[in-house]
């Protein structure tokens, strides 16, 4: 059962509980009605959620005015069964959506947030604060706090801020639009035409009111108004945001390099400050790659040091590493990576971005670090320096903290290479019962153990110990994030044109898997998923059905009947044309995978990819197999 917001929709403004309880689970704060700038007091008990059992709990607050949120996260101190914290709210701010969080659990209120409103000195919720809710519920909301995407709800929040506060529609008005957008009732294209009049009857209009009109009149294929609108506003606007992401596109489009050198110049001249600058030269230094002019990146970079980072030279090293090229200088692009992931861990509030906490950002540089450094090693390894790479590799496993399987697998390599068989054995044990091995990292740990112990059929007996620990914990895992809801029912028709029908495949364990062509982790797991599909082939009690949503072209099935084709999958590929499906299992991102028990209802939802195609098919393989 979700949990409430917590809100009531009433006289012209929201009105709150300060105390909430469901499911077992209690939120309070203090003072009852706090102002911008107050001091908060935050009670969270967290029975019967995922974090009950958790050592630590930090508080992340999303303080809101309009666009993407200020995020802070506060550690709380343990008073009884309950966490407590204080923090002080921003002066600005027009409300604040909290998660809690521990290490890689999340309790969000059931995707809808803890929310604790604003008010003035007068008691009344400050004006802003149902607008930047609704924005929060259809856009930045679901990509940090995992939020419901809400149209309805968000709708019925503007309507009652604008009521109260009709000056604030132009302020919001992107949003508005893009939520009448999305309604499914009728009058909404009457409704879009009735803002757009409005908006084109004023000769004041900013950039992004421009711009909401230009694709306000797109969506209700007004072709002609929407290219009008885009003429204005270059004309308005000669160095706004329009123009300059068309300038962008212009450069990003043109293959040769000195034209691109050119009109990097003379972006530059225009847009002195653009953050995009750095990506430019991102793809100056691939152009250079393509043409194999390793030596003249290097001359690029070093004149302009503080457009680069670590991932840039992460990025160059690890291709050319992987073709083998300019191995040296490779070597050097890599340590270079390394030594601006490490001052960016001394200097992390410098590229932060402001939606992202101070804890989250130092997490993120710590897993950038160790990617550069697995790059470094991953170069002296293929120039026959293990020894060297050891150590690097160590870090790399140290900062990751042993989850990331492919450093995992070449600090293996590492070990076998250049340490002792004894210390070889000890590392890859712990990969191994902590469930983050591969099949390569087993079958160098069987090498090892051989030689430190002796005997194949001791490596083999102490191989399946350990391997059965690594599955009961991962049976463990997926049990405590199993879940029970009615799959949503659907037909769709296959790239044959036949009709598949969820509800008639009751009695079997489905595996759904949303995914688009264009979409990177989604082609990244299908060799995965291809092992998967091939490992149960002959089993009539288990279905794959991978549903082909949100993509961007005019003949869907002829795209995806040529991607499968070309890569010879044995997939049992669905159209999700109008993109009902993937919106009635409210999927955020892609690829998303949901595993349907017999009958018929989610037991498992899993995002993305973690990059271990052998990871992919044992947790598939123990989903399936717990739900027999």
């Amino acid at each position: 059962m979700k949990k409430s917001l917590l809100i009531i929709l009433g006289t012209g403004l929201l009105c709150f509980s300060c105390c909430a309880q469901e499911a077992g689970g209690i939120f309070s704060f203090s003072p009852e009605k706090p102002t911008p700038g107050d001091e908060l007091f935050v009670r969270y008990n967290p029975a019967g959620t995922n974090l009950e059992n958790a050592a630590e709990v930090f508080l992340v607050a999303y303080s809101y005015t309009k666009g993407y949120p200020d995020a802070r996260d506060y550690p709380m101190i343990k008073k009884g069964k309950s966490w407590i914290a204080s923090f002080s709210t921003d002066e600005k701010s027009r409300g604040i959506i909290i998660k809690f969080v521990h290490n890689g659990d999340t309790d969000n209120n059931d995707n809808y947030g803890y929310i604790i409103p604003l008010f003035n000195k007068q008691g009344d919720q400050i004006p802003g604060g149902l607008a930047g809710l609704a924005e929060a519920l259809v856009s930045w909301g679901r990509a940090l706090l995992n939020l419901e995407s809400d149209t309805e709800m968000a709708f019925s929040y503007f309507e009652e801020e604008f009521k109260a506060h009709p000056e604030l529609k132009k302020e919001y008005i992107t949003p508005y639009l893009n939520v009448i957008a999305a309604l499914k009732r009728e009058g909404r294209i009457e409704a879009i035409q009735k803002e757009l009049d409005e908006l084109a009857g004023r000769d004041d209009q900013t950039e992004e009111e421009l711009m909401a009109m230009a694709n306000g009149y797109a969506r209700i294929k007004q072709t002609e108004k929407a290219e009008q609108t885009i003429r204005i506003i270059r004309e308005r606007y000669p160095k706004g945001t329009l123009v300059r992401n068309e300038r962008f596109r212009e450069f990003y489009s043109t293959k040769d390099v000195d034209e691109k050198l050119t009109l990097l110049d003379r972006f530059k001249k225009d847009f002195p400050e653009s953050d995009l600058i750095p990506a430019m030269r991102m793809y100056i230094c691939f152009a250079y790659r393509d043409k194999g002019q390793y030596t003249t990146i290097k001359e690029y970079l070093a004149k302009y040091p503080d457009d680069v980072n670590w991932s840039l030279y992460n990025n160059l090293a690890w291709g050319m590493a992987e073709n083998d090229v300019e191995l040296e200088l490779a070597a050097d692009f890599a340590q270079k990576g390394i030594e601006l992931a490490r001052k960016a861990k001394v200097e992390p509030q410098s590229d932060k971005p402001a939606y992202v906490t101070e804890r989250e950002w130092k997490e993120q540089i710590e897993m950038g670090l160790g990617m550069v450094l697995d790059t470094y090693g991953f170069v002296l390894l293929k120039l026959d320096r293990a020894t060297e790479a050891l150590p690097v590799f160590e870090e790399a496993v140290q900062v990751t903290k042993g989850k990331n399987l492919e450093i995992n697998e070449r600090y293996a390599q590492a070990l076998v290479k250049a340490a002792s068989s004894e210390k070889a054995v000890a590392e890859m044990e712990k990969f191994i019962r902590d469930g983050n091995s591969t099949a390569k990292i087993k079958d160098l740990f069987k090498k090892a153990f051989t030689l430190h112990a002796g005997g194949q059929e001791e490596a083999s007996q102490r191989l399946q110990e350990l391997e059965k620990t690594a599955e009961k914990k991962m049976v463990a895992e997926l049990k405590r994030k199993m879940i029970s809801s009615p799959a949503p029912d659907f037909t769709l028709q296959d790239l044959a044109g036949n009709s598949v029908n969820l509800a008639e495949l009751k009695g079997k364990i489905v595996i759904l898997d949303f995914w688009a062509t264009w979409c990177g982790p989604c082609l990244a797991s299908f060799p995965g998923m291809k092992l998967a599909v091939e490992k149960y082939k002959d089993d009539k009690t288990v279905q794959f059905l991978f549903i082909n949503s949100w993509e961007r072209v005019k003949d869907w099935r002829k795209n995806a009947s040529d991607f499968i084709a070309q890569h010879n999958y044995p997939f049992h590929v669905l159209l999700d044309t109008e993109n009902k499906v993937i919106q009635a299992y409210e999927v955020e991102g892609i690829p998303t995978k949901f595993i349907i028990d017999k009958k018929g209802r989610i037991r498992i939802k899993s995002v993305g990819f973690t990059g271990s195609t052998d990871k992919l098919v044992e947790e598939l393989t123990r989903m399936i197999e717990m739900l027999r």
